[in-house]
């Protein structure tokens, strides 16, 4: 696909959002990636206490692109810190 699409990305626990543009067949993991320091407004985030959400629901496979989602131009992407209330994947 070609041109870039605007969205909205969000991090609600902080009430800010911002637009951005990407290329259709960018990953959501690139989107929270490039998104989480601005958002934040620091440089030294890790992306892996993050988790994505598109429709109110979490994407657990962030290698989906934002076509794959049907995410439209001004669709909001939200960026979510992992918490006591919604744990972090376990990987042991």
């Amino acid at each position: 696909m070609t041109g870039k699409l605007q969205i909205r990305v969000a991090a609600p626990d902080l009430w800010r959002e911002q637009k951005m543009e990407f290329a259709p067949d960018t990953t959501v993991g690139t989107v929270k990636q490039q998104a989480l320091p601005s958002l934040l407004r620091k440089s030294d985030v890790d992306p892996s206490t993050y988790f994505v959400e598109y429709s109110e629901k979490e994407i657990l496979d962030e290698s989906r692109t934002l076509a794959d989602l049907q995410v439209p131009a001004n669709g909001v992407v939200s960026l979510r810190p992992y918490s006591m209330d919604h744990p972090a994947p376990f990987n042991g």
